[in-house]
């Protein structure tokens, strides 16, 4: 049975005393040529070694993972496509995709195997095209970071260099001379991992409940992917992180397999977060159990650090449920929600569900000192009335000015 909970705090701290020396970071020199990075990190008298990979290991994983799965979905596409049904979708789809790009021109140039299954299990027509909208946008973004970067790198090759013997003056800057060492991105990552691991042996758990993809649409389900991901990275990076479980974990659903093409190490022993196909009530104590609901009748006054707070990991932007209030209920576990009404006024219209990501930095926030002005400063602007009422001012604005010029035209 898939079950990844083996990676706790004291396996991963047994795991990594394997070596007993270790050099401070700030001394160690570091060179791409070498594989292994050494983090030291000192509990009492014993001396605990990050092994990490660079990353060049990493993204050739990354590479191979993405080969594997866009065969996966080729292989599932075509199983799909024998149906006579479905075959005579994909035709007439190609042929109203002709049609957007004659009309807008927002469609993308090549669709994947898992683009098209996202649109064969895409309900409505509405739906179809909003997807199709959002992989244009996510094809010209590509674009226009590629052709930045070739900008930037036929600035530099244009640039004059000037050599030190040629001129008496030390030139700073790139390519040039510089008083600090440089940080690269392979050793900040390495040191975000060290403090998840720090976080794995004494910080208060976070739990995320996997077990609502049955009840998601497959883009949904993507959606919510991405938004534990952010969660992840937005943990990873906090001063003082929580120690993250995945439970009810499906490693055969496409929730966990996005997760997994998105983070290619995601199963590896060493990768500092928990994963388990169990439920949070075989792995904690129930009464330590307190699940997050926007529904609940209780309000959460102050973060307390020897309770273990449960997030539902899931999007429900079409047809809203309380369905997280509800299976607490039938399990028996105390729930709360977040002072939301009570600490900002809300717009009108404005529905108080959270990304997992933002109700997460939420609680890293409020993990330190209780500061709820602070925490939710991670709400965003567009749900407070404040914007509502600046974007209707503008709205009429633009409406009288329109008016204006139709009056004086005439």
């Amino acid at each position: 049975m898939y079950n990844n909970v083996l990676r706790s705090s004291i396996a991963v701290a047994n795991k990594f005393c394997s070596n007993v020396v270790a050099y401070p970071v700030q001394y160690k020199s570091l060179n791409s040529k070498f594989k292994i990075f050494h983090l030291t990190y000192y509990v009492k008298h014993c001396v605990a070694i990050t092994r990490c990979y660079c990353d060049e290991r990493n993204l050739s994983r990354s590479h191979q993972t993405t080969l594997e799965y866009n065969k996966k979905y080729e292989e599932k596409l075509q199983e799909l496509l024998k149906e006579p049904s479905n075959e005579h979708f994909y035709k007439k789809f190609l042929l109203e995709l002709e049609v957007l790009k004659h009309e807008s021109g927002r469609v993308p140039e090549t669709l994947k195997a898992k683009d098209w299954l996202m649109l064969l299990a895409a309900p409505s027509r509405s739906q179809r095209r909003s997807y199709i909208e959002y992989l244009w946008k996510i094809e010209r973004k590509n674009e226009n970071r590629q052709a930045k970067k070739l900008r930037l790198q036929e600035e530099i090759e244009q640039k004059p260099q000037t050599s030190p013997e040629e001129s008496d003056h030390i030139f700073y800057g790139l390519q040039n001379n510089s008083m600090f060492m440089r940080i690269y991105d392979t050793t900040i990552a390495h040191y975000y991992n060290h403090k998840l691991i720090t976080a794995m042996l004494f910080a208060p758990k976070i739990v995320f409940d996997l077990e609502y993809e049955n009840i998601m649409s497959a883009y949904e389900t993507q959606n919510c992917a991405k938004q534990l991901k952010l969660s992840f990275a937005a943990n990873r990076i906090h001063n003082d992180p929580f120690n993250v479980y995945f439970c009810n974990a499906n490693p055969s659903g496409l929730l966990m397999q996005s997760i997994h093409q998105g983070i290619p190490t995601v199963y590896d022993p060493e990768f500092p977060l928990n994963i388990t196909s169990k439920s949070y009530l075989e792995l904690f104590d129930k009464s330590k159990l307190v699940y997050l609901s926007p529904n609940s009748t209780e309000v959460l006054e102050k973060f307390d650090h020897d309770m273990i707070y449960i997030i539902g990991a899931f999007v429900d932007k079409m047809k809203p449920q309380p369905v997280s209030f509800a299976k607490a209920k039938k399990e028996g576990i105390k729930t709360v929600r977040l002072p939301l009404a009570e600490y900002l006024p809300w717009g009108s219209g404005s529905a108080k569900n959270l990304p997992l990501n933002h109700v997460l930095s939420i609680l890293l926030d409020l993990k330190e000192d209780n500061n709820w002005e602070r925490a939710l400063k991670h709400i965003p602007s567009r749900k407070l009335q404040s914007a509502r009422i600046k974007s209707l001012e503008h709205n009429i604005t633009k409406r009288n000015k329109m008016i204006e010029l139709l009056t004086h035209g005439k």
